[in-house]
């Protein structure tokens, strides 16, 4: 299953699905970025590379895609969590940065509950009234052997990733410790990285916080839309939902039903949201 690990509902989680209708991942990656297509199907996911690649007649396709800043306190960082869930939470994160994660945690030893911080939030998103239109026209080569796992009795839904959460840094904050005279130590973990010959800045802002920062953007949450492929003719277009918005009028704010690009949740469970792992 792609929900492996799951943690109990908090506001993190909750902004992510809430604001942008996004799947937080467990292991943060750069190349979960805009216009990657997703193969999913009862609970599976996989990810399949750029759409340029499935188009029919060496067809280029190029969105440009906006950047923002983030900044909101729930994104930020995290609430506190005692220090064997946070070190679960970690392992993930660690390797998203290609840190070693065993070593790192003998250097915490004697924290109790610990919170993360993310630094440089941004997100990358592109417009999906624009995407509908670059798609205009645009047929998918259904003779492509990549194309197979989306046609067929047994068709998978072809996902298409629309935005991105991204930062290239992180803190671990000690928020308490089993001793009053425990301190992060900035000089050990810089060891740590210089042996392991990684391109990765530490830096500590106080006695109970480290801070480790890459040169990379790392995406931890991503949102997608669902894609409609004619299986007969290739012809793709956005999958469309109607919902119900207030719209301004001549005679005011009136309500009425509209066609907006249809979001996808990966994860349908609100009170124990999990961190999706690929398949």
């Amino acid at each position: 299953m792609a929900f492996k690990f799951r943690i109990c509902r908090n506001d993190t989680t909750t902004i992510l699905r809430k604001l942008f209708n996004a799947t937080p991942m467990r292991v943060p990656e750069a190349s979960v970025q805009p216009l990657l297509v997703i193969a999913e199907k009862a609970g599976k996911t996989d990810k399949r590379g750029a759409l340029k690649h499935l188009l029919a007649n060496g067809r280029t396709f190029k969105l440009a895609w906006q950047d923002d800043p983030v900044s909101d306190v729930s994104l930020e960082r995290t609430r506190s969590m005692d220090w064997d869930f946070g070190l679960k939470l970690l392992d993930g994160i660690f390797k998203g940065f290609n840190l070693p994660s065993a070593t790192i945690a003998t250097k915490l030893e004697g924290a109790k509950e610990i919170s993360l911080s993310f630094h440089n939030v941004r997100r990358h998103w592109i417009d999906k009234n624009d995407l509908g239109t670059a798609l205009h026209h645009k047929r998918v080569d259904l003779t492509h052997p990549a194309v197979g796992i989306f046609t067929g009795e047994d068709a998978y839904n072809m996902l298409l990733v629309t935005d991105v959460i991204v930062s290239n840094g992180f803190s671990i904050n000690v928020e308490k410790s089993n001793d009053n005279s425990f301190e992060v130590e900035a000089p050990a973990f810089q060891e740590i990285i210089d042996d392991a010959q990684l391109k990765v800045a530490v830096k500590s802002s106080s006695k109970n916080s480290i801070t480790f920062e890459g040169e990379d953007y790392l995406t931890f949450a991503f949102s997608c839309v669902k894609l409609e492929l004619d299986q007969q003719t290739g012809a793709l277009g956005v999958g469309l939902t109607v919902v119900t918005k207030e719209i301004a009028t001549p005679e005011g704010m009136k309500k009425a039903e509209v066609k907006v690009a249809q979001p996808v949740e990966l994860d349908e469970d609100l009170f124990e949201p999990g961190l999706l792992e690929w398949d």
